[in-house]
């Protein structure tokens, strides 16, 4: 269930992200790039918390962390194909 919660953050950051930037006039390239640092940065974060408070094994964190990371940065990059289509 936490997995689910946290794709669906990403999402929702995402959204608020293009959204924002595209209203403050940052360039899509800008706007796509700081979204890909944020979003690893909270993944790696979000993997540390579940290493050391959860218990969860390193192998486990780095085959969910790999989901939680590639789901809102697959819709990215699905947003920019059909948005330059």
């Amino acid at each position: 269930m936490h997995t689910t919660i946290i794709i669906t953050f990403g999402l929702v950051l995402l959204a608020l992200m293009l959204f924002i930037g595209q209203k403050l006039g940052f360039s899509q390239q800008t706007v796509t790039y700081s979204f890909i640092v944020l979003w690893l940065a909270l993944t790696l974060i979000n993997g540390a918390v579940g290493l050391v408070t959860a218990g969860q094994s390193l192998v486990s964190e780095l085959m969910v962390g790999s989901v939680v990371f590639s789901v809102p940065v697959a819709a990215l990059v699905l947003f920019m194909v059909l948005n330059n289509a």
